[in-house]
């Protein structure tokens, strides 16, 4: 949804830094993070309420994110409409 008020040169380049870059930090930052707390907390299970911390806080990111991208978007087709 948030590439059709883009022209097409935007689309494509968008689309591919997100698969792109998108996939190699998510699984890499996920195993940096998942090394991290096992080095600190000596094991996976001690760390599990830090890690359901750090779940919940990029949960409660992802919203905030998701929600400014659905007022950038009606933004940008509220201005493509009126032209």
């Amino acid at each position: 949804m948030a590439y059709i008020p883009l022209d097409e040169d935007s689309k494509v380049k968008g689309k591919a830094a997100i698969e792109v870059l998108g996939s190699r930090i998510g699984k890499s930052g996920g195993s940096f993070v998942q090394q991290g707390l096992v080095l600190l907390f000596g094991s996976i299970i001690n760390a599990a309420p830090a890690l359901a911390a750090l779940y919940y806080s990029v949960l409660v990111w992802w919203g905030i994110s998701a929600n400014r991208l659905s007022s950038l978007f009606y933004a940008m087709t509220a201005v493509k409409k009126s032209e």
